[in-house]
Order: structure tokens, then sequence, then C-alpha cells
């Protein structure tokens, strides 16, 4: 470390006047930590008047390494000039500063400690901003992956499930254990979609919104969510733009916010929900993200509760991270929310003080669409499925077996006749006959060997007007963006039920 010759010749401290004009903070230490004397510019990266009766560790917090340790070390002259990273313990938003510890004498023989200090906040963001997404990055692969497995054993319980649902009427012993099933196994589907969410791997069904529509259709629940000592009050912009989002994954985000601040105030108070146009004239530089210029819809959720210490803001959007007590939730409720306003292009922000309540923000870009184009969700209620005769050929791709025995079983009793094929190639090889007619492809995406669109693409060079149904436990977007689309095809996400498979079926055979 490099110090004027003034400074390693130990001046006595009425000569660390001068070194306040120093372009660099400079802190001269006791071996404890009390800070005996510091210059200007330390002053201001420490936020203080005065640095009288402090010590290092009284402002600074380590960020692993106890600062004890660490000055014990270096008044025995070891590890000097190694830099430690800290952060500022009195500001409001985070502070970290890069501290070097060098070690002079005296004339009398004395050792005397000297802290020299950097901002090193934009470092450390950039740090913990990729490090950040590093591991939702991680999490969010892994989240995707176990969801997918579990769509596919879902789909074979609940298929099977309506099936045997087929077999039994109301007025027999099994039939509500079916429906507890059914039900249940719709519960299951539910968290799988959490993960999902998180991961940004779910299959969105956008639709231009109004906002305010939104809101309207979905207060009567919101009212029933919370308890008759909160107060639910709507506001909306007179004039607002229209937004393009799954309406279903949006309103959830809402319940989950306002859960959220209802059980931050047990004892009552007000939720504010806030709608309006936003124009940014230049890009927004907020929490790790970038939001770029343009019209956004903003929505606010805002409470009047215990509110979240500012060391926990960051973490709230994690998954499995939970401020509540242990039983009250999952940690899973932002995280959805989160993933969910992302992969719709959105984005989702946080304030709060505490002891004041907390606010969300959530930014959507506006969408200047004339014609909204609506996809009707897929019906959740577990009703028993009608059965229907008609005719056709289904070429039923699939590698997991149970998915496979269901959706053949499902589509014969419709009067399909159902050709089966484990693999890409195997389909390949019983197309190679050509007097094998098929009317229907149904095929899963992602499958070991040959994925599905890749032996569809091959199979089309034949049989180039055959309709195609992919399926699968990933979003949408499994399907390979770099390739030309697959056309006169549509996509069925898992699981699906009984009736889905035979809805969209039918569809493509009409």
């Amino acid at each position: 470390m490099f110090l004027p010759v003034s400074l390693r010749d130990a001046p006595d401290k009425s000569e660390w006047s001068a070194f306040d004009r120093l372009p660099v903070a400079v802190l001269r230490l006791e071996d404890d930590g009390e800070i005996a004397q510091s210059n200007r510019l330390a002053r201001e990266l420490l936020h203080l008047e005065t640095t009288d009766g402090n010590t290092l560790q009284g402002v600074l917090e380590g960020l692993g390494r106890p600062i004890s340790d660490w000055l014990a070390d270096a008044a025995l002259g070891k590890y000097l000039n190694k830099s430690e990273f800290l952060r500022l313990k009195s500001a409001e938003v985070e502070v970290f500063l890069q501290v070097s510890l060098g070690r002079i004498s005296t004339p009398g023989g004395e050792h005397v400690l000297v802290a020299v200090l950097h901002d090193a906040t934009e470092l450390k963001s950039l740090e913990a901003q990729f490090v950040q997404s590093q591991k939702m990055q991680a999490i969010g692969q892994l989240a995707g992956g176990v969801a997918h497995d579990f769509n596919n054993l879902l789909t074979a319980i609940s298929g099977h499930c309506d099936l045997l649902l087929l077999r039994h009427d109301q007025e027999d012993n099994d039939y509500s254990d079916l429906v507890q099933i059914s039900q249940n196994a719709n519960r299951a589907a539910a968290l799988v979609g959490q993960l999902l969410a998180f991961s940004r791997k779910q299959t969105l069904r956008p639709e231009v919104l109004d906002l305010r529509d939104t809101l309207a259709d979905l207060t009567h629940l919101l009212n029933r969510l919370v308890s008759e000592k909160v107060t639910l009050t709507l506001s909306h912009d007179p004039i607002l733009m229209p937004v393009r989002a799954d309406k279903r994954q949006l309103e959830q985000v809402l319940m989950n916010l306002v859960v959220n601040a209802r059980d931050a105030m047990p004892d009552g108070g007000e939720i504010r929900i806030e709608t309006r146009g936003q124009t940014l004239e230049k890009e927004l530089r907020r929490d790790r993200a970038t939001v770029p210029p343009g019209d956004y819809v903003s929505v606010r959720v805002s409470d009047q509760g215990c509110g979240i210490p500012k060391d926990k803001l960051q973490k709230v959007f994690e998954p499995f991270y939970t401020t509540k007590r242990t039983g009250e939730g999952t940690g899973l409720g932002l995280s959805t929310a989160y993933g969910i306003i992302k992969q719709s292009g959105g984005f989702i922000f946080i304030d709060s003080v505490v002891g004041e309540g907390a606010v969300f923000t959530i930014l959507l870009p506006s969408h200047r669409a004339m014609q909204p184009k609506t996809i009707e969700p897929v019906a959740e209620t577990v009703q028993k499925p009608g059965i229907e005769r008609d005719e056709g050929v289904v070429l039923l791709v699939e590698d997991e077996a149970p998915v496979r025995a269901f959706a053949s079983q499902a589509l014969k009793l419709r009067g399909y006749t159902v050709i089966e094929a484990g693999t890409g190639e195997e389909a390949i090889e019983l197309l190679n006959d050509d007097g094998l007619h098929v009317d229907l492809f149904v095929s899963d995406v992602i499958m070991p060997g040959m994925d599905g669109p890749t032996w569809v693409r091959q199979a089309r060079e034949a049989r180039p007007d055959t309709r195609v149904i992919f399926v699968s436990g990933y979003a949408e977007d499994a399907l390979d963006d770099s390739a030309e689309p697959v056309k006169n095809s549509v996509f069925l996400p898992k699981p699906f039920s009984l009736n889905d498979l035979l809805e969209t079926v039918q569809g493509q055979m009409s």
C-alpha cells in the first residue's frame, strides 16, 4: 500500500489534518479497531460527520470473516495490504467498501494501523447481479426438470383416474374416492405450475387485457381472500393502455400479492391496488434490473403491514424463501409472481420500510393491439368425461409408458385406431410401410434419441398433409425455435386430462 512519506513517518495527530485534502479515504485505527483519525473522504464514504467514538467494526460489517479477527492479524503484521470487502451498516441502501489495512511504525517504535477505503458498491452490485442470475438460472433449470417429470406422473395419474370415472356412477362407493384423487392431482399440477412459473418454462396463453376489467372480474375473489379487518381499495387510471398477458397467471400474481399483504396485517388495515400508465423516456436501472424506455402499465399493491427489513428485500423473490413462520408459507408465492411477470416481459419491484408496510410495483409493457386474441384456459374442475365415437388413425409416440397407456386407451374408447411407438426412430420405422395410413401424429417433444419435431419433419417429407399434436411437460418454447415451425401442429401441455386430449385430437381431425 502506497502512503505519503509524512504518513509513513507517522506524524502526530495535529498533522493528520493535511490528509483531508488527499484524493483517497484514510483512517488511522487503534489495535482494537477504534477510529483515531479520519480524513474528509473517509467520513463521506462512511456517511459520518465525525468518527469520534466509532470503531471500524461498529460502522462496517464483514461479509464472511469477522473484522475483529482481521484487525488482530494486522496488528501482528499478518496479511497486511490484503483487501476485504465490507458492508456499511448505517446506510439506507447497500454500500460496500473495499478496505486495505497497513501498519506503519512511529519514531518511538510503536505500530499504527492505517485503513485505505474505496467505494466498491458498483463492483459488488455487478457481482451480486451475476451471482443472482447464475443462482436463479440453476434453480430454474432444476425446477423445470423436476416439473417435467412430475407432469408426466400427473398426466398418468389424472388420466387413468378419468378412465376409472367413466366406469363408475356417482352412486358407486368408489366414485367419491376417485374424485378426491382427481382433485388432488389438480392441486399437485398447480404446485408444479408454480415451479414452472418460477423457472419461466410454463406455457402461457397470452391475450390482450384491460387491467381494469381484469381487476373488476377478480375483485369478488380478492375480497374473499382478505379478512373482515382488511379493506381492499382499487384505484384506476382513467386512460389505461392494454397489456398482453396470460389472464389466469396474472390473476395468480395479484392473488399472491394480496394474500401476502393480508398476512402482513394481522390486526387489519388497507390494501390498495392502483393501476396507471407510465412512460419511460430513458432506461430505468433498479434492483439489478434495467427497464428499457417505452410505454408501460403499472400495478401497485401496497399494504400497511409490518414491512420487510432492507437486508431481506433482495431475497423475497427467491424460491422457498419466506419471512413467515414455519408452516405458514411455502416461499413459492413471490417467486412464482416473479417468474410469471418476467416471462410476460415485465418487471416487479418491492419497496418497504419496517413498520410502515410494503409496496409491490409491477411494470408490464403496453400493447396497442386492436383485436385481442383470447385463448380459453383449460378447465380445472372435475367432471365425468363423456365419450363419443369417432374415426381415424392416430400414431401415438410417447416414451413414458404410463402416459402412452392412458392416451392410447382414451383414444381407443373414442373410436380411433391407435398405433403406438416409444421413440421417434420407432415411429419412422413404422411409417416406412407405405400401406400404413395415418391421419394424425400425437408426439411428445422431448424424447431420448430423435425428438418429436425432428421425426415429425422427417415423416412429413412423405406425408406432408398429416396433422400433428405435440405434448410436453415443458413449455411450448421447448420446441426448437431455430428451425422452421411445424405447420398444421398444435401444442398440448402436460398434465392433460382425458377431455383435454380428446378435444384437442377432435379439433385436429376436423
